[in-house]
């Protein structure tokens, strides 16, 4: 419970360097856009690992980025960083994989760490940018005027083609995504859910949405007046679901590198852990409570 708490402060935090570059044809529109990978881990490069069955994680080392693989199209879920996209589009290369082949990009939620890299990619691979509804605009305006972070993490513009509200399937052929809205870190904030077999033994993966809310303002927030009431109903719904393997937008969430590291050594079935989903929303319940006492103390003394 300790180390999933340490991620969810580590791992929920957005630092901040800044570039700025021209847009040559087919590359998007960068000027101007604050990068946040500081993090080193967020550019590293890794090579691509099956989870399980269609799922493969095709990120760099300190972010969650995975393609599922179907006979009718491909999916990626999220896409790193800015200067990510090449690394994404070379691991899945690497796999005997053509880009082209990916047919949707979907979001967890609009911060730069996530979709910083999904115009890039969408350019690329001409795939359909599928997003929560109450993340579109945030994705549009590239993260100006963020509820928290206002215009300090932005990136480039992503045009998402196709909106999902929570409880939302997906089909593409067999293959069937549920979209579950997650709100708090953001208000479109998602936690993705699909199938995965191998041979006759399937398997529920769980992209957990961030749970996390590294220095928020929660307590009479103008922007986001619902902030606290929102987190309560992600801890609930996240505890709730079935969840045979956990993944997550920063690895470390849900010790996936740790957790991979023990099935090179010999077990099989380190990946799968159906309590984990419910152990993270726990800690994160936890360390948010704290986090929302502490403010309303404050505010209480500031009167």
């Amino acid at each position: 419970m300790r180390s999933l708490m340490a991620a969810i402060l580590v791992f929920g935090l957005i630092v901040q360097s800044a570039y700025a570059q021209p847009s040559p044809a087919g590359q998007a529109n960068t000027a101007n856009v604050s990068a946040c990978a500081n993090d080193p881990s967020w550019t590293a490069p890794q090579k691509p690992v099956r989870i399980y069955g269609n799922t493969w994680h095709v990120g760099p080392h300190g972010l969650g980025v995975f393609l599922i693989t179907a006979s009718t199209g491909d999916v990626l879920i999220d896409g790193g960083v800015p200067e990510d996209a090449s690394l994404i589009e070379a691991n899945i290369r690497s796999l005997g994989i053509d880009p082209h082949g990916i047919k949707w990009i979907l979001n967890s939620h609009a911060h730069c760490d996530h979709a910083g890299g999904i115009a890039q990619l969408a350019l690329d691979t001409g795939a359909q940018v599928i997003a929560s509804a109450a993340d579109i605009e945030l994705l549009t305006r590239g993260g100006h005027d963020d509820p928290e972070y206002g215009d300090r993490f932005v990136f480039p513009p992503v045009q998402a083609t196709r909106k999902v509200t929570d409880g939302e399937h997906l089909r593409l052929g067999d293959l069937v995504l549920t979209a579950h809205s997650t709100p708090g870190h953001t208000k479109g904030n998602t936690t993705w859910t699909w199938t995965s077999c191998e041979g006759k033994r399937c398997l529920q993966m769980v992209d957990v949405g961030s749970l996390s809310a590294p220095d928020y303002e929660l307590i009479d927030n103008p922007k986001y007046p619902d902030i606290v009431k929102d987190y309560e109903y992600s801890f609930a719904m996240v505890s709730a679901l079935p969840c045979d393997i956990a993944l997550a937008p920063h690895p470390g969430m849900v010790n996936f590198w740790e957790r991979v590291a023990k099935r090179e050594k010999g077990d099989a079935n380190a990946l799968m852990d159906p309590t984990l989903c419910r152990a993270y929303a726990k800690a994160a319940r936890e360390g948010f409570e704290t986090q929302v006492a502490k403010q309303r103390a404050q505010a209480a003394s500031a009167k």
